[in-house]
């Protein structure tokens, strides 16, 4: 089932997503094999690649009474590759250089804004007010946090490269965007059988996938 990410306050862009499927359950499983995830986490797919495999998930904003502040999660073996290896070129610092440059202080603090929106409207009602109540310093946390919940929006700081090209993809737009595009060049792997998504013969629908 597709959703849509509701609005919140006066700052907010509709973000599509998809319901985790049981394929994509497997799919995310293999791609995360290494890694420490766990499914109880995702509110859904909001990006896949040209060969119909998540590329990027929704997180929910709080696992276990805790929060968690990475909304959209690079799954991508690929991409993860990518940004690694862009990383180990200084690919940090090259991406605050030119946000420094060539974005204004105030696009960009919305676009943390715009995380913040997205991150609220997954709450259910009972548990923002609930928060709002019994807990009302985490929630003003919760809603200071941008994106991968960096509570400076006021510095071109960037955490890493992983937070970026997700929100980018899932988000359909980045400050940064141009940038993003012309180090990662194509954001879908060439050859999907190098790659743990892919299963010899299962074939997918791709028509999600842009």
């Amino acid at each position: 089932m597709t959703r849509i990410i509701t609005k919140q306050g006066s700052l907010s862009s509709p973000a599509l997503y998809w319901s985790l499927t049981k394929e994509d359950t497997e799919i995310v499983k293999r791609q995360m094999v290494h890694r420490k995830f766990k499914n109880d986490i995702v509110a859904g797919v909001t990006y896949y690649c040209q060969w119909g495999a998540p590329q990027v998930l929704l997180c929910r904003p709080m696992v276990k009474k805790r929060p968690f502040p990475t909304s959209f999660w690079l799954t991508c073996p690929y991409l993860i590759q990518k940004c690694g290896e862009l990383e180990s070129q200084q690919g940090v610092k090259a991406l605050e250089e030119y946000l420094q440059k060539r974005v204004s202080l105030h696009d960009w603090v919305l676009y943390h804004v715009l995380h913040m929106n997205i991150r609220m409207s997954l709450f259910p009602p009972a548990q923002r007010m609930y928060l709002q109540k019994r807990r009302p310093s985490l929630w003003k946390a919760l809603r200071r946090g941008g994106v991968g919940g960096i509570q400076d929006k006021n510095s071109f700081k960037v955490k890493c490269l992983h937070l970026h090209v997700a929100s980018w993809l899932a988000l359909r737009t980045h400050p940064a965007g141009e940038w993003l595009h012309q180090n990662l060049q194509q954001v879908s792997c060439p050859v999907p059988e190098c790659y743990p998504c892919f299963i010899k013969g299962g074939g997918r629908n791709v028509e999600r996938a842009l």
